[in-house]
């Protein structure tokens, strides 16, 4: 009788946040019923290829290598469960993106496997395809320009002045105002959409303001007050 074919599944995630927590969960899903020495980690730290059998063994041998510290950056990671033909999951960290791998000969298995893999991933800000900010970024600054276009030549008219000239030059400032807001709005976004990796401790959650770095905040608050005071300065001119 031939052995009945085997069903693959494989989907890559972007943006996902994942830290001890989520690796915790990862590694329970894809170990559930796993036969002895079936489920290993496995990550590369220089020339160093390590592989244990689970993620504090892992932890602690990477941690004695003596070119590495507390503060060398966990840039990869492999999850495995290798039982042959019979069972295969692997969930590999690299680059940003977390790549599921599931195989089998039990299409139920494999596709239950693949989604409850999925669906920790995706609680973890993980998404099928790349958020792109840019299109939304272009837009905004093409209406600001269109918005320049019209509001220069209304501010350096030294003619006489109606009612639409003054709601013209309103307008034109909370075009401004608006479009600037909605790029740093896009950029904070963009920022808090970065891929997190993190082993031995758990990730940051809360809103994407909360989620910038330091450097981050300061370069927002300073990008703000900078604009107000071009346009203040424009407006000053006329």
């Amino acid at each position: 009788m031939a052995a009945p074919p085997v069903i693959a599944r494989t989907a890559t995630y972007h943006h996902t946040r994942v830290g001890r927590t989520e690796l915790d969960k990862l590694l329970l899903v894809a170990g559930e019923g796993a036969a002895a020495g079936t489920v290993s980690v496995r990550c590369t730290v220089g020339n160093a290829h390590l592989q244990e059998d689970t993620l504090d063994d892992l932890i602690a041998a990477r941690a004695a290598l003596p070119y590495v510290s507390s503060r060398t950056p966990w840039t990869e990671l492999t999850l495995e469960r290798d039982e042959g033909a019979a069972r295969y999951v692997s969930v590999e960290f690299a680059e940003g993106l977390v790549t599921v791998t599931v195989r089998s000969g039990d299409p139920i298995w494999t596709h239950g496997q693949a989604h409850r893999l999925g669906e920790i991933l995706e609680e973890a800000h993980g998404a099928a395809e790349h958020r792109d900010h840019i299109p939304q970024v272009r837009q905004t600054t093409l209406l600001m320009a269109l918005a320049l276009i019209i509001w220069v030549p209304s501010m350096t008219y030294t003619g006489p002045r109606d009612f639409y000239d003054y709601l013209t030059q309103i307008s034109g400032v909370g075009v401004l105002l608006l479009g600037g807001t909605q790029l740093v709005r896009e950029w904070v976004n963009g920022r808090a959409d970065r891929p997190v990796f993190k082993v031995t401790e758990d990730v940051e959650w809360g809103s994407a303001w909360s989620r910038l770095t330091n450097g981050d905040r300061i370069g927002v608050i300073g990008a703000g007050f900078a604009g107000l005071a071009a346009i203040a300065a424009v407006v000053a001119l006329f």
